[in-house]
């Protein structure tokens, strides 16, 4: 039996196990599986010989006589039916290109076998590649690229798309931060984002909005003008990613390599940047709440001990609450802090606090009737941040692109491991670029109101 009729055959087999489990909606039973697997290792054999007789093909068109019409690696051994996309050789379920890949896991398998050396384009899944219906190259146009496009070996391919967005929807659905700061995409010939802010820090007359002032006129009395003033806040793109190694043992089961990179890889990706948006220092990664000028950190109340945060602390927080971002307002505390809340109350002893589930009647706590959320973010009770009062609507975020993966079997080839790579770019920073002193009192305000350190 030709050795490509032979893995045809047994790639065959291979779908028959396969496509007799999926319509009953179950896995492999033992013995089906101890027949698949060698029948698979038969067809990596015989493939393996195939690549060896194409490649021994092509040397030897390249000795032929310059007269020899030339031999191309994919026109070696039954050139006619090298385009035949029924005859194509595909490891793995052989479905409609169209259709794409069921889950995330199937698809790294397929990049994993297409990123290897000594594959060709007649083993490479065909759902890796957009094939037009009409017109276009004919030879169809790479959906997914890498480092090279056209090998597999010298590159990789891109996560199907909408594997992408919907690992993009989960940074911001599952972060109790991100999913509550103003976003704006950006477009994909733009590499960050300038808009101009009123360059506002007071509320006293000849302030307000910059400098813009009017005044009471008398009859025929002669007007003075005024101006606002624009600040201009700039965000550029920076890049967070995310590295995930996976041996040749984990990417066997496809279910289990599925669950993992979409539990995983949303969650590293969204601490980074909820942990930036809070935090970050604004060189390479966005500026964060507590680094910028805008927060304001309300002191201690005189002689208060140590780890501690009493009523006072939480009644002159909220005082130092920008008024219009009260209906937004989150406070973040630190679950340390936690136990210091609950016994909170105004002079007339009612309960400040309420815990969720009860009167609160909602999935959080509340203080001052504003949602309290335990933020691993926050820093250890006692320290300035373990507790905040933040209306995040007023913190500016752009981003690009959703987020892109990319694979590699060179990175850790002695390991027989292959990688993984997701990257996202963001950035972000305040709207404030200070704080706001009012038309009346002493006190600044601020959408973003932190406690000051109690030791």
């Amino acid at each position: 039996m030709k050795i490509r009729e032979k893995a045809r055959e047994l790639k065959a087999q291979c779908e028959e196990l396969l496509s007799c489990a999926e319509s009953e909606d179950r896995t492999l039973s033992d013995d089906e599986q101890k027949q698949y697997d060698a029948s698979f290792v038969e067809l990596e054999g015989a493939l393996a010989q195939i690549r060896r007789a194409d490649e021994l093909a092509v040397v030897s068109a390249g000795l032929a006589e310059p007269a020899t019409p030339p031999l191309g690696p994919t026109a070696a051994l039954e050139p006619e039916q090298t385009r035949d996309e029924t005859a194509d050789i595909v490891v793995g379920h052989d479905r409609a290109v169209a259709k794409g890949f069921d889950n995330i896991g199937e698809q790294l398998q397929a990049i994993a076998h297409a990123s290897h050396p000594e594959s060709r384009y007649e083993s490479i899944d065909k759902r890796l590649f957009f094939l037009q219906e009409r017109g276009g190259n004919p030879e169809g146009e790479i959906r997914q690229s890498g480092a090279s496009e056209a090998v597999a070996s010298k590159g990789g391919y891109l996560v199907q798309k909408d594997f992408n967005d919907q690992i993009l929807e989960r940074v911001y659905s599952i972060g109790e931060v991100a999913s509550r700061v103003t976003r704006q995409a950006i477009g994909p010939n733009a590499n960050g984002l300038k808009f101009n802010i009123i360059d506002e820090s007071s509320r006293a007359a000849g302030s307000r909005w910059g400098g813009v002032r009017a005044y009471w006129v008398a009859e025929a009395g002669a007007l003075t003008a005024s101006e606002p003033t624009f600040a201009q806040v700039e965000l550029t793109l920076k890049k967070v990613a995310a590295l995930f190694y996976s041996t040749e043992e984990l990417l066997m089961d496809q279910t289990a390599l599925a669950g993992l990179v979409e539990r995983v890889v949303p969650q590293e990706i969204m601490f980074k940047v909820e942990e930036a948006i809070l935090g970050g220092s604004g060189s390479g990664q966005p500026l964060g709440i507590s680094n910028s000028a805008a927060i304001v950190s309300q002191a201690k109340k005189s002689g208060q001990t140590a780890t501690t945060i009493v009523t006072d602390n939480v009644t002159n927080m909220w005082s130092r609450l920008w008024g219009p971002s009260r209906a937004n307002a989150v406070w973040l505390v630190n679950q340390d802090a936690e136990p210091q809340l609950s016994t909170m109350a105004d002079a007339n002893g009612n309960s400040l606090y309420i815990p969720p589930g009860g009167l609160s009647d909602t999935p959080y706590s509340r203080l001052f009737n504003r949602p309290v959320i335990m933020s691993e973010y926050c820093a250890t009770l006692g320290t300035v941040g373990d507790i905040q009062l933040l209306d995040l609507s007023q913190y500016f975020v752009i981003d690009k692109g959703g987020v892109r993966g990319d694979s590699s079997m060179h990175v850790r080839f002695l390991y027989d491991e292959r990688a993984f790579r997701w990257m996202f770019r963001v950035d972000g920073q305040p709207s404030w670029n200070s704080a706001l002193t009012p038309l009346n009192g002493s006190n600044t305000l601020s959408p973003f109101v932190n406690l000051a350190t109690r030791s």
